[in-house]
C-alpha cells in the first residue's frame, strides 16, 4: 500500500467488472469505468485482502446524510488532490472525522464471493453501482490516484488507510471511500476496511497499543 497522491475524484460512472475468484484469486477487484471532464479512468475497488483473514469489512448507508455531502457538491467534475495525512473539509478519517462518516461497531464482515444471495461484497456492492451507473448518478471516490505505463489513469486503495500491521504503510486524514448523489438529491455511502485493520490509531495511523482489529470487535473474538 503506498500512499502517494490522495484525493478525490468527481466522476460519471460508465460501466463495472466484478472480478470472480476464478479470474483472480489473489487480489480481484472491481474495476469501475467512469468520464469526467477529460479522458476519465478507472477506479479500483478492493473485494478481497492480502491479510491472512481475506474478508473485508463494509459499511453502506443508502440515505447518507453528513455535513461533508455540501462540501462535495460544490465540487466540479475531475481529480482534486488531497494534502496527505492533513485535516480538511475533503480529508477522510474513519476515526477522526466528526461527525463520523459511518458506526464503524455496525459493519459487517463478509467474504469476497459466496454461494447464494445477498451474502458478499459484491451482492453489497453490484446494486449500488448498477443504480449510479443507469441514473447517471455522481460519484466521489477518495484513494489514491495513479498514473500506469500503459497511460491509463486511475484511483485505487478505496478503503481504511490506517491501523495496518506492520509491513502496510498508515496514514491519518488518507481514508478512502466513495459516495454517489443521484439526481433526486439522495446520497449514498460505502465505507470499506481489511477486517485484520486496528483502530484506535496514534497520529501516524499506526494501531496504539489495545488497539483492536474489526474482526475482534465486529464478531467478540
Amino acid at each position: 500500500m503506498s500512499l502517494k497522491r490522495y484525493g478525490v475524484w468527481v466522476v460519471k460512472p460508465e460501466s463495472y467488472d466484478a472480478q470472480t475468484p476464478r479470474q483472480d484469486s489473489k487480489s480481484p477487484h472491481i474495476t469501475l469505468k467512469f468520464t469526467d471532464d477529460g479522458s476519465g479512468g478507472s477506479a479500483e475497488i478492493n473485494v478481497k485482502s492480502l491479510d491472512q483473514d481475506k474478508r473485508l469489512v463494509y459499511w453502506v448507508n443508502r440515505n447518507f446524510t453528513h455535513p461533508i455531502t455540501s462540501d462535495l457538491d460544490n465540487l466540479n467534475l475531475g481529480l482534486r488532490n488531497i494534502t496527505k495525512g492533513s485535516k480538511s473539509d475533503l480529508a477522510l478519517d474513519f476515526q477522526r472525522t466528526e461527525p463520523s462518516l459511518f458506526n464503524l461497531k455496525q459493519g459487517e464482515i463478509l467474504p469476497h464471493y459466496a454461494q447464494g444471495p445477498n451474502n458478499d461484497i459484491l451482492d453489497k456492492l453490484e446494486p449500488i453501482l448498477t443504480q449510479a451507473i443507469k441514473e447517471k448518478a455522481t460519484m466521489y471516490i477518495f484513494g489514491q490516484s495513479y498514473h500506469d505505463s500503459d497511460g491509463v489513469d486511475g484511483i485505487h486503495d478505496i478503503h481504511m488507510n490506517q491501523g495496518n500491521e506492520k509491513g502496510f504503510e498508515n496514514s491519518i486524514y488518507s481514508d478512502g471511500s466513495f459516495f454517489v448523489r443521484f439526481k433526486d438529491g439522495h446520497w449514498e455511502a460505502v465505507g470499506l476496511a481489511f477486517a485484520s485493520q486496528a483502530l484506535p490509531t496514534d497520529e501516524k495511523g499506526d494501531p496504539e497499543q489495545g488497539a483492536r482489529r474489526f474482526d475482534q470487535v465486529l464478531e467478540g473474538s
